[in-house]
């Protein structure tokens, strides 16, 4: 979460804007593999609040002009906070902890749930990197060689847990196949 956090805290400082608005500038950023919901920005928004790292104001709705939006924008703190985090070493999260933890925990009965588990989590690998393989835009700018160093990483990665699926099916079905 912490890295969400100053993801979203750098969207502000850079412009401000409403939570919706915020996912999605997230999940396009940082790929498909993360998937941003909105309720988790805005409790991301509430805790920035609450430190005094934004502040908030009402703005027309250009989609619904009779309702207001509330728009997040950094205080003079946003930037300093957002600087430390940059500098900061970075923290390691779990890979694939749910296949991983079946796979640990499985039996040889389990192959076959185990299969299908493998098969759906490479159906998925295969979703997501179609949905990253929209054309790099050029280089011009700053913004575009960070998104395109963004979707690097991202496909980069799914390619990797692809063949660690490949290999894991592999040598479950070997070692079935010789009991």
């Amino acid at each position: 979460m912490r890295e969400l956090r100053g993801a979203t805290l750098a969207l502000i400082v850079e412009r401000p804007g409403h939570g919706y608005a915020l996912a999605s500038r997230l999940n396009r950023r940082l790929g498909p593999t993360w998937q941003v919901e909105p309720k988790v920005v805005y409790s991301i928004l509430d805790d920035f609040a609450q430190a005094g790292l934004v502040r908030t104001v009402e703005e027309p709705n250009p989609d619904r002009p009779r309702q207001r939006r509330v728009v997040y924008h950094s205080t003079e703190r946003a930037p300093g906070t957002l600087h430390r985090w940059m500098r900061s070493g970075f923290e390691a999260g779990p890979v694939r902890p749910d296949v991983v933890a079946r796979i640990a925990s499985a039996t040889p009965g389990d192959a076959p749930e185990l299969l299908r588990v493998l098969d759906d989590y490479e159906g998925e690998l295969l979703r997501l990197l179609e949905a990253n393989d929209d054309a790099d835009p050029p280089v011009r700018s700053w913004r575009s060689l960070l998104l395109a160093i963004a979707r690097g990483h991202t496909d980069s990665y799914l390619q990797g847990e692809f063949q660690w699926v490949v290999v894991t099916r592999r040598r479950i079905r070997e070692f079935m196949a010789e009991q």
